[in-house]
């Protein structure tokens, strides 16, 4: 793992680290929502090789700045990548974004305001319930309003303070009621830490748009990623990014377990493929 450092976009102080040469071409790494960087250190250790490697901590994650009773948006989770890239003396090229759950709709959004910036996109079980609204299946709207409905209690439950509760909720939708079970004690101490950031992501997550139009114009590659044993909701948003955007591609895994998409080596062979 690289040394720790910092960015700063406006208020929030966003802790980030680098690896891999200096000259090379830069790939970075977002996570999901309860993660931080250290969730992608399967891929960060396969690319540093070859890659100039970052990894930012989103608001309220890892060592970045808490967010607990603040609001944003993700525009502003995209403006905290562009200062990361700066700090980082990152901006002189395209760079490669590689984003899982809530971070592969930063990318997303970066991407969409700053697409002199965006080199490759790999989108990883987007996660932006609002991309489903204005869909009229029976099917498509019972599995969006079950997954918002489960947000909201996530979001009560840490207005109250419960924050297993809150994490039951969210994480049990995702991964299954024994979502503990599968995890090492460390990681799910980390995800608790992370907890008082649950709603506050959410809401920016819910409130995010993105018109069709928008979509169908963008030119950045991109690979979308789903698995067999992604919740239906995110199933159908990872299809509906792949059907609008013209210079994308689909691949579908068998799972991704515990939302961790980089212990499958088969994933991690995929990816570091396509970006070349």
């Amino acid at each position: 793992m690289g040394i720790t450092r910092f960015a700063q976009n406006e208020l929030a102080r966003l802790s980030y680290e680098v690896s891999g040469p200096e000259d090379a071409p830069v790939v970075v790494l977002l996570h999901a929502t309860l993660l931080d960087r250290q969730s992608l250190s399967p891929m960060q250790e396969r690319l540093a090789a070859s890659w100039r490697v970052i990894l930012p901590d989103a608001r309220g994650h890892g060592g970045s700045t808490g967010v607990s009773g603040r609001s944003f948006t993700v525009s502003e989770m995209a403006t905290d990548l562009y200062a990361v890239l700066e700090a980082a003396g990152a901006l002189s090229q395209p760079v490669v974004l590689i984003g899982h759950g809530q971070g592969a709709i930063t990318a997303l959004e970066f991407a969409r305001i700053r697409p002199d910036l965006a080199r490759k996109l790999v989108l990883i079980e987007p996660d932006a319930l609002s991309l489903l609204d204005g869909e009229t299946g029976e099917e498509i709207a019972h599995s969006r309003e079950a997954a918002r409905g489960a947000s909201r209690a996530a979001s009560d439950a840490v207005y109250k303070g419960l924050t297993d509760r809150a994490l039951d909720f969210y994480l049990g939708r995702r991964w299954g009621q024994d979502w503990k079970s599968g995890l090492a004690k460390p990681r799910v101490a980390a995800i608790r830490r992370h907890a008082a950031s649950l709603s506050a992501s959410l809401d920016a997550l819910d409130r995010y748009h993105i018109l069709p139009a928008e979509l169908q114009g963008m030119s950045v590659p991109m690979l979308v990623i789903a698995a067999e044993s992604t919740p239906p909701a995110e199933q159908r948003i990872a299809l509906k990014l792949r059907e609008q955007i013209p210079h994308s591609e689909m691949l579908v895994a068998a799972e991704l377990p515990l939302g961790a998409p980089f212990r499958m080596l088969n994933i991690v062979d995929y990816i570091e493929n396509w970006i070349g």
